[in-house]
């Protein structure tokens, strides 16, 4: 597959490079955002060769490339220049959104409100997005480590594992700051002054305190002991009032001061704000957030599973699974060692290359069945990354994507019952299941089988229509 005329494609698609305002990618898609929405040619970009799916969400383009994405992303870049933005601007989107809801006075309210989601939304996924390759590179250092132990046999006190778990730990250990990193570079914030306000959170020394002092104040104003080590809005909202303080101070102070005062003043306001006011409504809302989901499961792990499970397939196409993963998985393993809510998700991994193949074997249509029973296995063998043969397949046959649902509901439904859980934010598939081993893991087995069978069978009996592969 020619990388460098996929991106040259989707550049032009976009409406060439002077209406390019920035670019990053995700696992699987390459993000761009422009500046005039009326250059773009979303049917041009359907068209290109290697490009699956174009969404668009919020302000961005979306295009999903699948596993080549990386190099996409490079290509892409390199065609765009060193003066394009690699992560986004806030002012801009801000402003972009400003014109959207500019239309007729009915649809002012509407407007605003898709512009707000569509601006959380893709800010929270730009700023979790360039954390996912740590979290899945730690996921398969804690998956190693547990074929140690539960496969091979070795000691709970062997120090290679003992190490290896702890490497597996570490992002989980510094979440706070390495979400304040990658927020930093967002919003292009100062990522030295970043590390030091957001470390602060969970340096031993600051929760020390409040063991040996009865109430902790800060110019007699009380501060609130919160745990802020699984956090991720307080980093988020901390770093972006920085990077607005950075701006204002860079306008005011003479170039000859800037490198001193610019970080001391904005670290001195920020720092008060953090821990007085932002951190603890940070944590509460993340927990309020987080807390549709886990209020949901302990109320009922059956029907959390059938929700989530049900549901993930659609969140991965509106781009809201990494902002979920960022706020309740990932948080979840770091405060409590497992995940047992988002999880629940895995079986509809596995519907999704059920449906594929129940496609290659029922349609008759040569290239089809060639291209389904391909993206199963690939998706399979790339460790249960299905846009491939969602995109390539089960979305435009649109009844197969309806299994796919109904199916990952139910196997959802099951892993829940079973109280299933991973240790680390890996899909499952075939390198990472050690991460789910232990409580719950024959669940969540019989989920992903028992919803692959229903997915294959709904998907074989009522069928597809085959034309709409060629559209």
């Amino acid at each position: 597959m020619d990388v460098e005329k996929i991106a040259q494609g989707i550049i032009d698609g976009i409406g060439g490079k002077e209406n390019a305002s920035s670019v990053s990618y995700c696992m699987t898609r390459v993000r761009m955002t422009v500046k005039n929405h009326d250059k773009v040619n979303k049917p041009q970009l359907e068209k290109i060769s290697g490009v699956m799916k174009v969404l668009v969400i919020g302000n961005q383009y979306q295009i999903v490339v699948g596993g080549i994405v990386n190099e996409v992303y490079d290509a892409v870049v390199e065609k765009l220049g060193k003066d394009i933005s690699q992560d986004g601007s806030v002012d801009e989107l801000v402003k972009e959104d400003v014109e959207l809801i500019k239309d007729n006075s009915n649809q002012r309210t509407t407007n605003r409100i898709k512009s707000t989601l569509g601006i959380a939304v893709e800010t929270l996924s730009s700023i979790v997005s360039p954390i996912i390759p740590a979290m899945l590179a730690a996921g398969f250092i804690k998956t190693i480590a547990m074929i140690m132990v539960n496969v091979l046999n070795f000691s709970d006190t062997n120090t290679t594992y003992l190490l290896l778990n702890t490497l597996g730990d570490t992002i989980y250990s510094f979440f706070p700051m390495i979400i304040g990193w990658s927020a930093a570079k967002r919003f292009n914030a100062n990522v030295g002054v970043t590390l030091v306000l957001t470390g602060f959170l969970i340096n031993p020394g600051f929760s020390g305190i409040f063991e040996i002092v009865n109430k902790v104040t800060l110019f007699n104003i009380p501060v609130t002991n919160v745990y802020y080590g699984s956090s991720v809005l307080p980093s988020i909202f901390s770093v972006y009032l920085l990077s607005i303080l950075e701006k204002k101070f860079r306008k005011v102070l003479p170039p000859s001061l800037r490198s001193i005062f610019v970080p001391f003043f904005s670290m001195t306001i920020v720092f008060p704000l953090l821990i007085l006011v932002i951190g603890p409504i940070g944590v509460w809302g993340g927990e309020l957030f987080a807390s549709l989901f886990t209020s949901l499961y302990e109320l009922n792990p059956i029907l959390a599973g059938a929700f989530i499970g049900g549901l993930w397939q659609v969140l991965i196409i509106v781009g809201m699974h990494i902002a979920i993963l960022g706020l309740v998985s990932g948080p979840n393993i770091a405060k409590f060692g497992r995940d047992n809510v988002i999880m629940t998700h895995a079986p509809s991994l596995i519907c999704q290359m059920a449906a594929g193949f129940a496609v290659s074997i029922k349609a008759k249509n040569k290239e089809l069945k060639r291209e389904a029973f391909t993206l199963s296995i690939s998706s399979l063998v790339a460790g249960s990354v299905v846009e491939p043969v969602m995109y390539g397949v089960n979305l435009k046959l649109k009844k197969p994507f309806i299994a796919v649902l109904i199916g990952g509901a139910v196997g959802g439904a099951i892993t829940g019952a079973s109280g299933a859980g991973t240790t680390a934010a890996v899909a499952f598939g075939i390198y990472t299941f050690p991460a789910y081993l232990g409580t719950g893991f024959t669940g969540l087995l019989a989920g992903c089988a028992i919803g692959a069978i229903v997915t294959f069978v709904l998907t074989f009996v009522f069928g597809f229509d085959e034309e709409l592969y060629d559209q």
